[in-house]
């Protein structure tokens, strides 16, 4: 008896990893949405329209992008967590995502719990930039500056949590700084005071900063990271003044609901990676700004553990708080 139930046991998972199996081939059969929770026409938007366009061509069903914003980009990443874990609906968010869960009192998600990362996709370089107005031309010359006048320079950001937000209060930390935040609505409204001198400084996206830069509207002191920018081979990077280790780039990735599927998971990261990979998309992403890597499932897992540590830290140390 005991020998029969084992035998329909084996019988019964036999068929169900057949069933599976056959799923993840007939997997897309209909359009696959993506949500992007800022608005249309930015640096995410487009970087979800140029990977979608190819997502497409590789699993031959439509990808529809949709942008629903709203509560620094809750909103979108909450109708991602509700939909149904079927690899249909799916998410690509910039690094907010890590940084919300730092600084919001309440969410209605749970990253790590809530959401599935299919891949890392990149990242766009970050830079520290000054009015020219600012006296120092350099790295050196602006922590020395900031340390004469504690809390009088100004530095503006696209709102009260943002990662430009977290990014300065960082550098604050490491650099034993201080100074006083200007929250905006938004990244341009915040460049716009900072050409215009309303401003003394700011952590920005290297593709908002450059045509400033090339015009001599502004100046380039340091790259928010561990290495130069191939856009700005003569602005040097932290590591350079002495900040090893220190990577503040703007970085992005793609997520399903929990739940999903594993061989669906699989079968979405394979297009992703291979799509990532291939050198038209690079050139595209190299006209973007942005620099791409694609990852495992796993591996950018692990990355958002790493992140949402590294943030919550800087948020309870700045005491952050967003509402």
């Amino acid at each position: 008896m005991r020998q029969s139930i084992f035998g329909w046991i084996i019988v019964l998972l036999s068929g169900l990893g057949l069933f599976s199996s056959s799923w993840a081939q007939n997997f897309p059969n209909k359009p696959i949405q993506i949500i992007v929770p800022v608005a249309a026409g930015g640096g995410t938007d487009l970087l979800a329209r140029t990977l979608g366009q190819k997502i497409s061509e590789v699993l031959g069903q439509p990808v529809v992008i949709e942008n629903k914003l709203g509560a620094g980009g809750n909103i979108g990443v909450e109708a991602v967590v509700k939909a149904k874990p079927d690899g249909y609906t799916l998410l690509l968010s910039p690094g907010t995502i890590a940084t919300n869960i730092a600084v919001y009192r309440k969410l209605p998600y749970d990253l790590l719990k809530d959401l599935q990362t299919i891949t890392l996709v990149g990242q766009t370089g970050s830079v520290l930039v000054v009015h020219p107005s600012v006296k120092a031309n350099n790295l050196r010359e602006f922590i020395e500056l900031a340390k004469a006048s504690p809390g009088e320079l100004n530095f503006g950001t696209a709102g009260m949590g943002s990662p430009q937000h977290l990014h300065a209060e960082f550098f604050n930390q490491l650099a034993g700084t201080k100074t006083n935040h200007i929250p905006y609505k938004g990244q341009s409204q915040a460049m716009t005071d900072l050409v215009g001198g309303q401003l003394a400084y700011m952590f920005s996206p290297v593709q908002n900063a450059l045509p400033y830069i090339q015009q001599g509207r502004i100046r380039a002191l340091a790259m928010a990271a561990s290495q130069r920018n191939p856009n700005l081979p003569n602005v040097p990077s932290l590591a350079e003044g002495g900040f090893k280790g220190v990577d503040l780039a703007n970085w992005f990735a793609v997520y399903a609901p929990a739940g999903t599927p594993p061989w669906i998971v699989k079968k979405l990261n394979a297009a992703f990676v291979q799509v990532g990979k291939s050198p038209e998309m690079k050139a595209k992403f190299e006209k973007l700004g942005f620099e791409p890597f694609f990852t495992s499932s796993e591996d950018g897992t692990d990355f958002m553990r790493s992140e949402l540590v590294r943030w919550a830290r800087v948020a309870a140390y700045a005491g952050i708080k967003a509402e």
